[in-house]
């Protein structure tokens, strides 16, 4: 197996939990040799284990008849999981238990999990959407999804927001260290919280966002929503140190996020920026300036906070043969500060970034072409390659890495442990699509892609303890993540893999 000598530890938390030399790297597979210092985000930790023979497992499904679980699977395996450990960095408890694979079934047709993070309680909370009934403790659910989970995957409370219908759900998850979070995402019917009935601008051409605190025990301390007449997503969020909590995705049209009407011809990135209470402070649609280059950031699909108090994102940008991705660096008043474009032909797609603890970000994605990411020209040969890219505190480029065999692999989500290893999940798509997850070492060598028993995908991973790493998306039939067979049709799964 792959990961049979996987190495994790405690993770560094960000909005997607946030989204990898043992020898040398070759010019088709792997990216540009790391520059001094690429390990400086790493966190000081001692390695855990991995997922392999001896971890302790079960496959359940979960939330019918009211049931907090259904039947174990057909097998599993037994031994038992390492101590946890406690991140000195981030402050989140010890969290230890089983490792798992646990569905969700419902009746619609575009059910899954896309955000995932550790609270500071150590519980999984997951989000997502439901475009039917979803039945969670005895509870009928819909739209945007938030579940917790404890260590040992038992579902300890869901909320819904919304109605069945498709583009509803929870896009991005922001843990705070009072065991509050921040949930960010997109509806497309009447959403009732409190006293305020949401109703969105026009559902049919596209759908308003979301951005809400919600509280350790499941209620909204406070809630607010945008939109125009276009399609209008937030897709992260972070909060910074002073409690300023920070928004990005894109808009279409017009939009007013409180300091006057924003224009946008497009998709184009925006970055929002709320206080403590929700209160507006600033916001940017963030249009091509000609001064740094002439791509339009149609998406802002990663944000990461970096030490110095800048804000990193990374997305879409289009041009003139397809796709290609960026990596900007923003000032909290919102002045642009660095700008690198990325991609030569075919397209190059960023889908999530990662923030480093010694400064700078990492942007993953998937592309097939050609891209430089400050180490020389990559070229993907025909087939859709994985990458990764690490950058210092100013922008600098530390080392990139291009892999992935004759299958096309697809990114979504990844998360840094605190070795300065990586996790990317997302797909590999052969006959059908399916799960995978691959680990970086800390310098950019990538491992061996997994690519599991099962017909879905991974839309979101994260770290924790010293001995686990948490996945979450959609499965789309029966598989086997391990612990025995789970899953019918459109279900949502989360798994988690440990020593």
């Amino acid at each position: 197996m792959p990961f049979a000598n996987w190495s994790l530890a405690a993770a560094l938390v960000t909005a997607a939990c946030e989204g990898r030399i043992v020898q040398g790297i070759g010019d088709g597979e792997s990216g540009s040799a790391p520059s001094a210092g690429a390990d400086a985000g790493g966190a000081q930790a001692s390695a855990g284990g991995g997922h392999a023979a001896g971890t302790s497992g079960s496959s359940e499904a979960v939330g019918g008849a009211g049931a907090t679980a259904g039947g174990t699977g057909a097998s599993s395996t037994s031994g038992g999981p390492g101590a946890g450990g406690e991140d000195p960095g981030v402050g989140f408890p010890s969290e230890d238990g089983p490792g798992y694979s646990i569905v969700f079934p419902g009746e619609g047709v575009n059910d899954s999990l896309y955000a995932a993070a550790l609270d500071a309680q150590g519980r999984l909370v997951v989000g997502g959407g439901a475009d039917g009934t979803l039945s969670l403790n005895g509870e009928e659910h819909a739209g945007a999804v938030l579940m917790w989970l404890s260590p040992s995957g038992e579902l300890v409370q869901a909320k819904s927001f919304g109605s069945a219908a498709y583009d509803t759900q929870v896009n991005g998850i922001a843990p705070l260290a009072d065991g509050s979070i921040i949930a960010v995402g997109t509806y497309r019917t009447r959403v009732v919280i409190g006293d305020e009935i949401w109703v969105p601008t026009d559902e049919n051409w596209g759908p308003d966002m979301f951005v809400m605190k919600v509280a350790a025990d499941g209620e909204v301390i406070w809630a607010r929503h945008f939109g125009g007449m276009g399609y209008d997503v937030a897709e992260s969020a972070a909060v910074a140190p002073n409690g300023n909590v920070y928004v990005s995705g894109y808009v279409s049209g017009e939009i007013d996020f409180g300091g006057g009407v924003h224009e946008a011809g497009g998709e184009t990135a925006f970055l929002l920026t709320l206080d403590t209470d929700g209160g507006y402070v600033t916001s940017q649609v963030l249009h091509p300036r000609g001064d740094l280059d002439t791509w339009p950031m149609t998406n802002a699909t990663g944000m990461a906070l970096g030490s110095d108090g800048n804000i990193w994102l990374t997305g879409y940008a289009t041009h003139s043969f397809g796709y290609g991705s960026y990596l900007t660096q923003v000032s909290p008043t919102g002045q642009i500060l660095t700008r690198k474009p990325f991609g030569v032909d075919g397209y190059t797609l960023a889908n999530d970034m990662s923030g480093a603890r010694g400064g700078g970000a990492l942007i993953v994605g998937y592309m097939n072409g050609t891209a430089d990411f400050g180490g020389g020209s990559r070229n993907t040969g025909g087939s859709t390659k994985l990458f990764a890219a690490r950058f210092g505190p100013g922008g600098e480029p530390l080392w990139s890495s291009l892999f992935g065999d004759e299958a096309d692999y697809f990114t979504r989500a990844s998360a840094f442990a605190a070795d300065g290893s990586v996790f990317i999940t997302g797909g590999a798509y052969g006959a059908e699509e399916s799960p995978m997850l691959v680990r970086l070492a800390a310098d950019g060598t990538p491992g061996e892609p997994e690519v599991f028993d099962a017909p879905g995908r991974f839309f979101a991973v994260c770290t924790g303890g010293e001995h686990s790493v948490y996945l979450a998306g959609q499965l789309d039939g029966p598989g086997d993540f391990g612990f025995g067979p789970v899953g019918g049709q459109r279900e949502l799964v989360v798994v988690r893999l440990v020593r």
